[in-house]
């Protein structure tokens, strides 16, 4: 963990010091509604260096009112269904769901059980589907092991947040990804935390970057690589209202 953290700050560093991150020498957007998903036990805070930029180019990020990424995830992309369903009609144009690691899980989730007010994913360092298999050897011990106390503590079936529960998040995990849903898929090899092949789709696009899990939601190279996806991607919608601040 200490060198995902030492990781993290020489990016957060990067970053900063990038004119790219101050809207300069980066394609801009139309203020088109962009809805970001933190990853597991995190929360928006997570993502707010993101939302801020995504202001500064043009677009109107919307947070997910998620502050820790923990327990039933059926219950939560329930509540970023209504989130998603508030967007759309506020913005009246499909929306672009930017997830990080569990919460591009959750991005995915999204996309089939409301296609039509999805336009597109983009994930970072997520695995296209919930298992044990797709974390690394160091972490899984830690991470399951916190998950069945949540499981004890709040009374849920052992299976619940994995791609064998039989909810409709499970379900949803399981099932195709819609054709008519643009996906882009981040990841990086050096992931130290979620397999890098289980991220790679046959559903879209793959995208290879530097770094490490923890720092792609800081990664000046993650930014500038955003930055002409959504810029292919609002190029061929129609115009979004005006861009505004971050909504919680």
């Amino acid at each position: 963990m200490g060198e995902s953290c030492i990781d993290f700050a020489q990016y957060l560093s990067s970053l900063l010091c990038d004119p790219g991150f101050y809207a300069t020498d980066v394609v801009r957007g139309d203020g088109s509604p962009v809805l970001l998903i933190p990853g597991f036990f995190a929360g928006d805070w997570s993502l707010s260096t993101m939302a801020r930029w995504l202001t500064r180019i043009g677009y109107r990020p919307y947070l997910s009112g998620i502050d820790w990424n923990v327990g039933c995830p059926d219950q939560k992309a329930d509540r970023l269904g209504w989130r998603l369903a508030h967007i759309t009609e506020e913005c009246g144009v499909p929306v672009v769901v930017l997830g990080h690691s569990l919460g591009g899980v959750l991005a995915r989730a999204l996309a089939v059980k409301y296609p039509a007010r999805v336009g597109h994913v983009v994930t970072l360092g997520s695995p296209e589907r919930i298992a044990w298999s797709t974390v690394r050897a160091r972490y899984r011990p830690a991470m399951r092991a916190f998950q069945a106390m949540w499981h004890a503590f709040n009374n849920l079936p052992p299976q619940c947040g994995t791609e064998q529960c039989p909810c409709r998040f499970g379900q949803a995990v399981n099932s195709r990804f819609p054709r008519t849903v643009k996906l882009s898929s981040l990841y990086t090899r050096e992931d130290e935390v979620v397999d890098w092949r289980a991220c790679v789709t046959a559903d879209g696009d793959n995208h290879q970057v530097p770094g490490g899990h923890l720092s792609m939601v800081v990664n000046r190279e993650v930014y500038r690589l955003l930055a002409a996806i959504l810029g292919k991607q609002t190029a061929s919608r129609p115009r979004a209202t005006a861009a505004a601040p971050a909504s919680a």
